[in-house]
């Protein structure tokens, strides 16, 4: 209350908290939208994106494979891609730590890079290790060390990448000049845009090329070099055969490369450029570009992601009778001593209306029993088909116990464990008819 005080547009609440270092607090969804108004001035488009920007936003919120953690992860993706398109492409690794102090220096060559495993920049680039200010690579390191990169753009795979450092070879051209950064941007594992970085620690340059070398004159995130001419590298064909075999299963994945005397090496894979805030000028080009990524379909399991529970997105099996509103539906089941004896189905849980429960027996008989402070369904709940299944595990996991619920989800075909509750609504919650709370508690042989 005191924070919406001080602020006349409601939507600007996340990022105050965000600046005051409360953004841990703001789910997902809501910090991404209120950021993306904050930068476009206009609401970002969930249910139907069509942008650039908009689906990569999308694709944050709703594509979450854990082998994402992997590819953003700046050690652990170069096995991950090795194994791919081969050791050959990937720059040497000459050291990995936890800590700064924990780096061996005269163990290190002349020339070398220090960078995070977790985040973005915090670059130390060292030319001449007799020149190195080891303070100032100290500050710059441990600050990147404590940077949770995942906060400002909430791009959920760094939120999980183990905080290292590693130290790489320094890479330059035979005339020591700095290679240039091909950024093959892949729409569904085909490359179409070549995003061109020169002179990147220099004079930062940008080029935007189709990948048939033809020019592009259009402005992405920052103005592009309109009067500098680049050549066409010898290796593209090779390049965006790379991209291809390193981006064919992804709705929209950005592959770097360097080119280093006409041999190429890997640089990074990026999921989200920009973290899905880079502008387009002309605007136009944030929708046209947009059109080039299909979106996987989204089928239930969409839950809201916040920072106490995980979005989980899979596909629903069309002879599948227990999906309802295109959410996750959660069995509880109550163990009296050991023994299931009774399932509650929640369904709607994030929905306008509000949560819906109904009980059931074990032979899915419904229970005509209600809590006061939700609903019966209104749509028939058929019997999940591993719902023996489900009993037979809650029986294992309560045994001992005077009262346990265990609570299941079941995702195409396979039973997935929730969670344990001893004490459901902390022992507060009454039920209607008032009745069954004594029919219920008569079950529970205390000790």
């Amino acid at each position: 209350m005191g924070l919406t005080k001080y602020i006349r547009e409601p939507w600007l609440i996340p990022i105050a908290l965000q600046s005051k270092g409360l953004g841990y607090l703001i789910p997902d969804t809501l910090y991404l939208q209120c950021a993306y108004y904050n930068t476009f001035g206009k609401k970002l488009n969930l249910k139907n994106p069509k942008t650039f920007n908009e689906k990569l936003q999308w694709l944050k919120l709703y594509d979450r494979k854990p082998i994402y953690t992997t590819m953003v992860d700046k050690y652990a993706a170069k096995k991950y891609v090795a194994d791919i398109i081969g050791e050959e492409y990937i720059i040497p690794t000459l050291g990995v730590w936890d800590r700064f102090e924990d780096i061996d220096f005269t163990s290190l060559p002349n020339q070398f890079v220090l960078k995070c495993t977790h985040d973005s920049g915090g670059l130390v680039i060292c030319k001449d290790k007799s020149m190195l200010n080891i303070e100032d690579a100290r500050r710059k390191i441990n600050d990147s060390l404590k940077r949770d990169y995942y906060l400002n753009g909430r791009e959920w795979p760094y939120k999980n990448v183990p905080r290292r450092i590693i130290a790489e070879k320094y890479m330059s051209k035979s005339d020591g000049s700095i290679p240039e950064d091909y950024k093959v941007l892949n729409f569904n594992g085909n490359p179409g845009i070549i995003q061109v970085d020169l002179d990147r620690f220099i004079n930062h340059k940008k080029k935007l090329f189709l990948p048939n070398w033809t020019e592009l004159n259009f402005d992405f995130n920052y103005p592009t070099e309109k009067e500098y001419s680049l050549k066409k590298p010898d290796t593209l064909n090779e390049m965006l055969g790379l991209a291809r075999k390193l981006s064919k299963e992804f709705s929209f994945l950005r592959t770097d490369f360097y080119v280093i005397d006409d041999r190429i090496y890997f640089g990074e894979l990026t999921l989200f450029p920009a973290s899905g805030f880079g502008k387009f000028s002309p605007e136009e080009w944030d929708e046209r570009i947009g059109k080039w990524i299909s979106l996987p379909e989204k089928r239930g399991g969409g839950v809201i992601c916040g920072d106490s529970f995980f979005l989980y997105i899979h596909e629903e099996n069309e002879d599948s009778d227990v999906e309802l509103h295109g959410e996750l539906i959660d069995y509880k089941v109550f163990c009296f001593n050991g023994r299931p004896e009774m399932t509650l189905v929640c369904t709607d849980r994030y929905s306008a209306t509000g949560l819906c429960e109904d009980f059931f027996d074990n032979n899915w008989v419904n229970i005509p029993v209600k809590r006061p402070n939700h609903r019966n369904s209104q749509t028939q709940i058929k019997r999940p088909h591993n719902h023996k299944q489900m009993l037979c595990l809650a029986e294992k996991l309560s045994h001992g116990t005077p009262f346990l619920r265990v609570d299941f989800y079941e995702i195409n075909g396979n039973v997935y464990f929730g969670e344990m509750t001893f004490y459901p609504a902390s022992g507060f919650e009454g039920f209607e008819p008032e009745s069954w709370d004594t029919r219920f508690g008569e079950k529970i042989n205390l000790p």
